[in-house]
Protein backbone atom coordinates (compact mmCIF):
# COMPACT_ATOMS: atom_id res chain seq x y z
CA UNK A 1 0.00 0.00 0.00
CA UNK A 2 1.38 3.36 -0.92
CA UNK A 3 0.76 6.81 0.45
CA UNK A 4 1.31 10.26 -0.92
CA UNK A 5 1.91 13.45 0.98
CA UNK A 6 -0.09 16.41 -0.05
CA UNK A 7 1.40 19.76 0.69
CA UNK A 8 -1.66 21.63 -0.43
CA UNK A 9 -4.66 22.72 1.58
CA UNK A 10 -5.44 19.32 3.11
CA UNK A 11 -3.42 18.23 6.06
CA UNK A 12 -2.22 14.69 6.67
CA UNK A 13 -1.59 11.56 4.67
CA UNK A 14 -3.84 10.65 1.70
CA UNK A 15 -3.98 6.85 1.09
CA UNK A 16 -3.49 5.56 -2.44
CA UNK A 17 -4.27 1.84 -2.82
CA UNK A 18 -2.10 -0.18 -5.20
CA UNK A 19 -4.33 -2.80 -6.85
CA UNK A 20 -1.55 -4.59 -8.77
CA UNK A 21 -0.88 -7.22 -6.05
CA UNK A 22 -4.63 -7.88 -5.76
CA UNK A 23 -4.92 -8.44 -9.52
CA UNK A 24 -1.87 -10.73 -9.44
CA UNK A 25 -3.37 -12.89 -6.69
CA UNK A 26 -6.75 -13.12 -8.47
CA UNK A 27 -5.09 -14.12 -11.75
CA UNK A 28 -3.03 -16.81 -10.03
CA UNK A 29 -6.16 -18.20 -8.38
CA UNK A 30 -7.99 -18.13 -11.72
CA UNK A 31 -5.20 -20.10 -13.39
CA UNK A 32 -5.13 -22.64 -10.56
CA UNK A 33 -8.89 -23.21 -10.79
CA UNK A 34 -8.77 -23.44 -14.58
CA UNK A 35 -6.23 -26.25 -14.30
CA UNK A 36 -7.70 -28.14 -11.32
CA UNK A 37 -11.49 -28.02 -11.87
CA UNK A 38 -11.55 -29.81 -15.27
CA UNK A 39 -9.46 -32.63 -13.80
CA UNK A 40 -11.89 -33.28 -10.93
CA UNK A 41 -14.21 -36.21 -11.70
CA UNK A 42 -16.83 -38.05 -9.72
CA UNK A 43 -15.71 -41.56 -8.89
CA UNK A 44 -12.80 -43.38 -10.43
CA UNK A 45 -11.42 -41.77 -13.61
CA UNK A 46 -11.58 -44.09 -16.62
CA UNK A 47 -10.96 -43.86 -20.33
CA UNK A 48 -14.09 -44.68 -22.32
CA UNK A 49 -13.89 -47.12 -25.22
CA UNK A 50 -14.14 -45.44 -28.63
CA UNK A 51 -15.73 -47.35 -31.50
CA UNK A 52 -15.37 -46.26 -35.11
CA UNK A 53 -17.31 -49.08 -36.81
CA UNK A 54 -19.90 -50.56 -34.43
CA UNK A 55 -21.64 -53.80 -35.35
CA UNK A 56 -25.10 -53.30 -36.78
CA UNK A 57 -27.81 -54.00 -34.26
CA UNK A 58 -30.11 -56.68 -35.68
CA UNK A 59 -32.80 -56.13 -33.03
CA UNK A 60 -33.47 -52.52 -34.05
CA UNK A 61 -34.44 -53.53 -37.59
CA UNK A 62 -37.64 -55.16 -36.37
CA UNK A 63 -40.68 -52.93 -36.20
CA UNK A 64 -42.20 -52.78 -32.73
CA UNK A 65 -45.44 -54.64 -32.17
CA UNK A 66 -48.15 -51.98 -31.99
CA UNK A 67 -51.09 -52.38 -29.62
CA UNK A 68 -53.92 -49.88 -29.98
CA UNK A 69 -56.50 -49.30 -27.24
CA UNK A 70 -59.57 -47.32 -28.30
CA UNK A 71 -61.89 -45.31 -26.04
CA UNK A 72 -64.21 -48.33 -25.50
CA UNK A 73 -61.26 -50.47 -24.33
CA UNK A 74 -61.03 -52.64 -27.44
CA UNK A 75 -57.45 -53.81 -27.99
CA UNK A 76 -56.11 -54.14 -31.54
CA UNK A 77 -53.01 -56.10 -32.55
CA UNK A 78 -52.18 -56.38 -36.25
CA UNK A 79 -55.69 -55.27 -37.31
CA UNK A 80 -57.32 -57.87 -35.03
CA UNK A 81 -59.67 -56.68 -32.29
CA UNK A 82 -59.26 -58.59 -29.02
CA UNK A 83 -60.17 -58.34 -25.35
CA UNK A 84 -57.56 -57.48 -22.76
CA UNK A 85 -57.20 -61.12 -21.63
CA UNK A 86 -56.77 -62.32 -25.22
CA UNK A 87 -54.12 -59.68 -25.86
CA UNK A 88 -52.17 -60.72 -22.77
CA UNK A 89 -52.26 -64.39 -23.85
CA UNK A 90 -51.07 -63.43 -27.33
CA UNK A 91 -48.30 -61.24 -25.87
CA UNK A 92 -47.09 -64.14 -23.72
CA UNK A 93 -46.77 -66.21 -26.90
CA UNK A 94 -44.91 -63.38 -28.65
CA UNK A 95 -42.56 -63.05 -25.67
CA UNK A 96 -41.88 -66.82 -25.72
CA UNK A 97 -40.85 -66.56 -29.40
CA UNK A 98 -38.79 -63.35 -29.17
CA UNK A 99 -38.16 -61.93 -25.69
CA UNK A 100 -36.34 -58.84 -27.05
CA UNK A 101 -39.27 -57.70 -29.17
CA UNK A 102 -40.28 -54.09 -28.57
CA UNK A 103 -43.86 -52.97 -27.99
CA UNK A 104 -45.61 -49.72 -28.78
CA UNK A 105 -48.84 -48.96 -26.90
CA UNK A 106 -51.22 -46.44 -28.48
CA UNK A 107 -54.05 -45.25 -26.25
CA UNK A 108 -57.02 -43.13 -27.23
CA UNK A 109 -57.06 -39.66 -25.66
CA UNK A 110 -60.57 -40.28 -24.27
CA UNK A 111 -59.42 -43.46 -22.51
CA UNK A 112 -58.69 -43.20 -18.81
CA UNK A 113 -54.95 -43.27 -18.23
CA UNK A 114 -55.41 -45.78 -15.39
CA UNK A 115 -56.40 -48.37 -18.00
CA UNK A 116 -53.27 -47.71 -20.07
CA UNK A 117 -51.07 -47.72 -16.98
CA UNK A 118 -52.54 -51.03 -15.78
CA UNK A 119 -52.03 -52.63 -19.19
CA UNK A 120 -48.48 -51.25 -19.33
CA UNK A 121 -47.78 -52.84 -15.94
CA UNK A 122 -49.16 -56.23 -17.06
CA UNK A 123 -47.04 -56.13 -20.21
CA UNK A 124 -43.93 -55.43 -18.14
CA UNK A 125 -44.84 -58.34 -15.83
CA UNK A 126 -44.84 -60.62 -18.87
CA UNK A 127 -41.20 -59.64 -19.33
CA UNK A 128 -41.10 -57.09 -22.12
CA UNK A 129 -38.43 -54.50 -21.43
CA UNK A 130 -38.80 -52.26 -24.45
CA UNK A 131 -42.31 -50.89 -24.00
CA UNK A 132 -43.10 -47.39 -25.27
CA UNK A 133 -46.19 -45.20 -25.21
CA UNK A 134 -47.08 -43.46 -28.47
CA UNK A 135 -48.00 -39.80 -28.32
CA UNK A 136 -49.08 -37.32 -30.94
CA UNK A 137 -48.66 -33.61 -31.39
CA UNK A 138 -50.88 -31.44 -29.27
CA UNK A 139 -54.01 -30.20 -30.99
CA UNK A 140 -57.17 -28.37 -30.08
CA UNK A 141 -59.32 -30.98 -28.35
CA UNK A 142 -63.07 -31.03 -28.71
CA UNK A 143 -64.26 -33.80 -26.41
CA UNK A 144 -67.89 -33.57 -27.56
CA UNK A 145 -67.25 -34.68 -31.16
CA UNK A 146 -67.31 -38.44 -31.65
CA UNK A 147 -65.86 -40.40 -34.57
CA UNK A 148 -63.10 -38.01 -35.66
Amino acid sequence: MGATLDTGKSKGVKPNINVTPLVDVVLVLLIIFMVIIPNMQDGKPIEMVNVFNPDPDAEDKDEPLTITIDHSEVYTIEKQDLTRAQVLVQLQAVYARSPKRKLLIRGDAKLRYAEVRGFFHEVQNIGFGGVALAVGTQRQWDGDKEGE
